[in-house]
């Protein structure tokens, strides 16, 4: 971009220059502390002579004016420092001496604006504190630091910070004309130890404010010279998180392309240190992609949260989610990231993240795992053979165990028409395979059927869900022939035999007709 930028600038200066080049804003001799205007692309030149030896700053709110030694503006002076104002102005400082005429030019600036300079000592002003000083509570939950901003860079001694008699000292970090002060760990501490509570104030001390280029030059804010006390009104101890479900850090590396419904895999759970509001309409987004891709983009998906007590939690059931899925056409890429937002505690605040760069955020990225399983099944009886009300039934399936179903389904036809009757799971017997981890058993008796005669009965799971999320409806799957009568036998009765009728009332001499012997049915002639 600056290459680019700076082949356009050269382009439309050979431009200017071949047909009427701007005449310079000759500005003559210039003032301290007069704001002058330059424009975009109009050459700008003026002088100033110290009176005096000392420091020169000069501001620039557009493309900087340089300051050179000599009127031909050959010989470009070397600034001792360099620094971005508070109000956004690039700010360069130089070391003059009286007498010595200095020459401010630029031959073509892209960006006008404003420009002033100022000479000697410069009134030290704080122009933005952060956080403000006023009647709204401070949350640490928020304001990680204390940053102070002042009108020309400085220098300090030391930083105090106390409240209700526990006292520290904390060392300052000085950038140019910003003073930031790191009381997170301090206050965290104090207010696990119960040291501050709601409505307490903090009384935060800098001492020894100076010109970072003269020593003498001090401020006085009215706290004495060089010197500025703030004090902060303090919020409750924010809620801070105790434990994690489902996360990196909590064992859960691995992120699946798919968590079966009811499972108790795929939920994300926080739990805090103290009841969360319900109401503060926190957010979940997932995120995957390669962000330097733009053709590809980016895929977001906001899962549901809910918030029970000191509880957030994330349910990430339900929605596959393979690579080519998420991003038709982008190859897979090894990270999801999930990203939860906008947690707040029952008093307001939010939540304490831990990460000044992320105050409102937690984070998380996991690998992310495809996941197809293979789904087999063998039947007793045997397929295609006559099924018929009370034979045993046993159905081997391979992951068994990634399964989720409602009922073993028979699907007929009766008299004409389509008709099922179903065995639900509670019915069933359930067994692990001693021979195979991954493949479960199930045991159940066939029910009443009442099939057109040669027809087929289909048999399959009701309600069926995988752990992968796919369809395998069709390899749980079989067909059976309908018994002609629903009879397995057909014999000549035996007196010594016990005989039921079809409402289990035993009979002693049954004559013709459909009996139920040994807990078969049989036709007596």
């Amino acid at each position: 971009m600056i290459k680019l930028r700076y082949l356009i600038a050269s382009a439309v200066v050979a431009a200017a220059a071949s047909v009427n080049a701007a005449a310079p804003a000759e500005s003559g001799e210039m003032q301290p502390d007069v704001v002058y205007d330059y424009e975009d692309m109009v050459p700008f030149m003026g002088y100033y002579t110290p009176t005096e030896s000392g420091v020169m700053r000069c501001y620039s709110t557009g493309e900087e004016i340089s300051v050179y030694e000599d009127a031909a503006h050959e010989k470009e002076m070397v600034s001792t420092q360099s620094f971005y104002s508070a109000a956004g102005e690039k700010v360069r400082i130089y070391s003059v001496n009286k007498d010595e005429t200095v020459y401010f030019y630029n031959a073509f600036p892209i960006a006008g604006g404003k420009f002033r300079f100022s000479v000697g000592n410069e009134k030290i002003a704080l122009e933005s504190l952060t956080p403000a000083v006023g009647d709204t509570p401070v949350s640490l939950s928020v304001n990680y630091d204390l940053t102070a901003m002042f009108s020309i860079p400085v220098k300090c001694t030391k930083c105090t910070v106390e409240v209700n008699g526990e006292k520290v000292e904390l060392s300052p970090n000085v950038i140019d004309s910003t003073i930031s002060v790191n009381w997170f760990n301090t206050l965290r501490e104090w207010y696990r130890a119960g040291k501050i509570n709601a409505g307490d104030i903090l009384t935060v001390t800098i001492t020894g404010i100076r010109d970072a280029t003269d020593n003498s030059n001090r401020p006085d804010f009215g706290d004495g010279v060089g010197k500025l006390v703030l004090k902060y009104t303090m919020a409750g101890r924010p809620v801070e998180l105790i434990r994690e479900v489902g996360t990196p850090s909590a064992g859960m590396t691995d992120f699946l392309t798919y968590y079966l419904p009811g499972s108790g895999e795929g939920i994300v759970s926080l739990i805090f240190s103290g009841d969360l509001d319900p109401n503060c309409r926190a957010s979940a987004e997932l995120q995957y992609g390669d962000i330097e891709n733009l053709e590809t983009g980016m895929y977001f998906e906001h899962p549901k949260v809910s918030i029970e007590g000191n509880t957030l939690s994330v349910n990430l059931q339900g929605v596959t989610r393979f690579p080519d899925e998420m991003i038709p056409g982008l190859p897979a890429q090894k990270n999801i990231d999930l990203v939860i937002s906008g947690v707040k505690s029952a008093d307001g605040q939010y939540a304490l993240t831990g990460h000044v760069a992320s105050p409102y955020t937690f984070g998380y990225s996991y690998n992310l795992k495809s996941i197809v399983y293979s789904i087999a099944a063998d039947w007793l009886p045997l397929p295609g053979s006559p099924l018929a009300a009370g034979d045993e039934m046993e159905i081997w399936v391979l992951n068994g165990q990634k399964l989720m179903f409602d009922s073993v389904d028979f699907s007929y036809v009766k008299d004409g028409v389509p008709a099922k009757v179903s065995v639900p799971y509670s019915s069933l017997r359930v067994e692990k395979d001693e021979y195979s981890d991954d493949a479960l058993l199930y045991y159940l008796t066939a029910p009443a059927i009442e099939a057109d005669p040669d027809s087929e009965i289909t048999v399959d799971f009701g309600g069926l869900k995988c752990a992968d999320g796919l369809d395998h409806s069709s390899d749980i799957f079989v067909r059976y022939k309908a018994s002609t009568s629903g009879v397995d036998t057909v014999e000549t009765a035996d007196p010594d035999a016990v005989y039921y009728d079809l409402t289990g009332r035993r009979v002693l001499n049954p004559s013709k007709g459909i009996y139920i012997r040994d807990g078969k049915k049989i036709v007596v002639k």
